[in-house]
């Protein structure tokens, strides 16, 4: 099969070159594998230009997109060998294949027949999409609900010093989550209508009740935030449609609004966030396309963004980030395929990255805090399901475990500190397939306090 150009009268899907040498390449049966070989991209670029290719010719799988062009005529058999004819009239949409010179034999024509007839049988069957909901989650932009919601998997037996509070008010994944003023702000992600969300709700400790924030200006998933000076700093995102987002939204919870920001140099989601000194550190990520290395910089006083040239050891995404001590920590990841357990400092004034022990698991959108002198990696089973947290010492360079609230594949939380406790918010179940609104509490440290006697004695 090959294609040939619509005429400059006619309407097209405006498919990229890109996307029509693999929907070319879907008709002829090629597997994801397949094409990204031949293509020399990974599986992941494949299943992203397949989703817009899908959305452009307003069909759910490479089955359908094969039977409408071949019902509309878009679509025409070449017999093998025959050389192709310049393309005619076309009809009112996407590319055409050439039709041959010669005519087909008795057999081969009653063979193709036979073909068209079953593919326009096909056409009215139900039929699931290749592109099910079920590796939706694979991506970096949306992960797909469940037909029939399941509950959520039952805390560890040793989970003793993990508690339980209010849950979220909606279920959701990939949100920014930043402790401000004795309040923690979960700021966008994805709910359960598995659609990118404004929202800014926000958890009271002291009280164990949610209460409402202003929106956020644009909806967004795969996101971070970090205080400044009084106030939450939330870079990019991802839109519903795994499109990237170069935005700078900044939110004052004392007056409870929002204002715009420097763009930034590229956009992205998934990525790793830090405030240091006078400058936020935004560490790799998606950019709608593909994993990224790059590091970028924020002035707080010039009010700029910076591309580095020191960029991380590997193009991945789904990163923890803290800092501790002065120090900035950057640990796990996914690129798309894998999850990493390494740990690494990353000195700003060098711009060298050091590597530091690795976790015990692999952790892709784990959350990741600095408290008490420890950092703690929570959640973060991509590929599978989590058998513990961890707790790294730097004095000693060691990671220690400690129990995990869920087992499951438990990623893209949200995780902060206040006082002695690590709260752990929302998710994506892996196991079950569903967002999460649990809300857990983890005591990392027991303050100890001794009574005080006077005595009258001289």
């Amino acid at each position: 099969m090959s294609s040939l150009p619509v005429s400059d009268q006619e309407p097209s899907l405006q498919l990229s070159e890109r996307e029509l040498q693999i929907l070319e390449m879907v008709a002829t049966g090629a597997s994801n594998q397949q094409i990204a070989r031949q293509l020399v991209i990974s599986v992941n670029t494949v299943k992203v230009h397949l989703r817009n290719i899908f959305e452009k010719m307003e069909v759910q799988s490479r089955t359908e997109a094969t039977m409408r062009a071949i019902q509309e005529g878009w679509v025409k058999v070449a017999e093998e060998g025959a050389k192709a004819a310049e393309a005619t009239a076309a009809p009112a949409r996407t590319f055409l294949f050439p039709e041959t010179r010669r005519s087909l034999a008795r057999w081969q024509q009653i063979y193709l027949l036979g073909a068209a007839l079953l593919a326009l049988a096909l056409a009215f069957i139900p039929l699931l999409p290749e592109q099910s909901v079920a590796e939706t989650p694979n991506l970096p932009v949306i992960y797909a609900q469940a037909p029939t919601p399941a509950p959520l998997p039952p805390a560890n037996a040793t989970s003793n010093r993990w508690v339980s509070h209010e849950s979220m008010p909606t279920k959701r994944a990939g949100l920014g989550l930043v402790a401000l003023d004795g309040k923690i702000y979960a700021i966008g992600g994805v709910k359960d209508n598995n659609e990118a969300t404004r929202s800014v709700d926000i958890y009271d400790p002291a009280t164990n009740r949610w209460s409402e924030g202003g929106n956020k200006p644009t909806a967004a998933a795969n996101i971070a935030g970090t205080a400044v000076a009084g106030k939450i700093y939330v870079p990019g995102g991802c839109t519903n449609e795994g499109k990237a987002l170069a935005s700078l939204e900044i939110y004052d919870p004392k007056a409870d609004s929002w204002s715009k920001g420097a763009a930034l140099p590229e956009a992205r989601c998934a990525y790793g966030l830090v405030a240091f000194q006078d400058k936020l550190f935004l560490f790799g990520g998606w950019n709608g396309q593909t994993f990224e290395e790059s590091v970028f910089a924020y002035s707080l006083k010039t009010k700029k963004w910076d591309t580095l040239k020191s960029v991380m050891p590997r193009a991945k995404g789904y990163v923890g980030a803290a800092v501790l001590n002065g120090t900035i920590y950057v640990a796990g990841g996914y690129d798309g395929q894998d999850e990493f357990n390494q740990l690494y400092v990353f000195e700003p004034d060098t711009g060298q990255w050091v590597e530091k022990a690795s976790m015990h698991e692999k952790r892709g959108g784990l959350g990741l805090i600095a408290a008490a002198n420890n950092l703690y990696a929570v959640g973060g089973g991509w590929n599978h399901p989590l058998t513990a947290s961890e707790e790294y010492d730097p004095a000693s360079n060691t990671w220690t475990t400690f129990e995990t609230p869920f087992s499951a594949q438990w990623r893209n939380l949200g995780l902060t500190a206040i006082d002695t406790q690590i709260y752990a918010i929302g998710g994506w179940n892996g196991d079950q397939s569903e967002y999460m609104d649990s809300v857990v509490s983890y005591q990392f440290l027991f303050q100890l306090f001794l009574p005080i006697s006077t005595s009258d004695e001289q």
